[in-house]
């Protein structure tokens, strides 16, 4: 099985994806996070369900977009974290392991916002 390979973007290019208007969700993870490693097999479903959804899926990476981490105070990988026209309205993990299952609920809730 192949790992999901996230696109490491600048945090200009960051910064304007998170202003976009819409429903987004960004996957914070980093090379050398074992428990980011452990959901990374998951991850190419779990954005297809988002995208099907309607929600535009990036990635950013904790060491090359850590100013972006700091501004949207996010200190714990992986996280998943939702956006709204821009705002960040809620974030799923923190520095633990999370479940597929854990990932779909977190997506059915922005789904439904």
């Amino acid at each position: 099985m192949e790992f999901y390979k996230p696109v490491i973007i600048s945090d200009h290019e960051l910064n304007a994806q998170i202003k976009t208007d819409g429903k987004q969700i960004m996957f914070m993870s980093a090379e050398w996070c074992g428990d980011c490693k452990a959901i990374k097999p998951f991850i190419q479903v779990l954005k297809k369900y988002a995208e099907d959804a309607g929600i535009n899926w990036f990635d950013a990476d904790r060491d090359t977009n850590m100013a972006v981490a700091e501004e949207q105070d996010i200190w714990g990988i992986p996280v998943f974290v939702a956006f709204v026209d821009g705002v960040q309205v809620d974030h799923l993990g923190d520095g633990q392991r999370l479940a597929p299952k854990e990932v779909t609920d977190f997506i059915d809730k922005l789904i439904n916002w």
